[in-house]
């Protein structure tokens, strides 16, 4: 049985490769909905509800990156923020690309230096609509 190999994993925003990113999470949940009614035996009665999609990249500051220079503009420019195809993978060799992808809105950035470290850069995002496997 093959496994998806991390470190052949990337994050691609539109059609661009973010450089750098050492690492991405997908938390994926789901709506319970009660419809427990009077008369209802003791238990609880629950059905499927609503599905959201939130997402956390990181990985180390490139100010010359053009993707990482790119989801920052949705935070620091004065035009209205965008939604953007995000897209990640956790296996990104020529034999076999897996991962999601998916319509999403910046929620976040956060950059961080250290005197004796390299400098890093996170994001986080709220996927809007369907969250695809790739």
């Amino acid at each position: 049985m093959a496994i998806d190999m991390g470190y052949d994993g990337s994050v691609v925003i539109g059609t661009a490769t973010v450089a750098y990113m050492t690492e991405w999470t997908i938390e994926m949940a789901g709506d319970a909905l009660e419809v427990t009614s009077f008369g209802d035996t003791y238990d609880r009665a629950y059905v499927p509800g609503i599905r959201s999609h939130t997402g956390t990249l990181s990985g180390y500051s490139e100010t010359s990156d053009a993707a990482q220079k790119a989801l920052a503009a949705e935070m620091t420019t004065g035009s209205a923020p965008a939604v953007v195809t995000l897209k990640c993978l956790a296996n990104n060799n020529a034999g076999s690309i897996t991962g999601f992808t998916g319509s999403a809105v910046l929620t976040g950035i956060t950059h961080g230096a250290t005197p004796d470290g390299l400098q890093t850069f996170s994001a986080n995002c709220q996927y809007t609509g369907l969250l695809s496997t790739v």
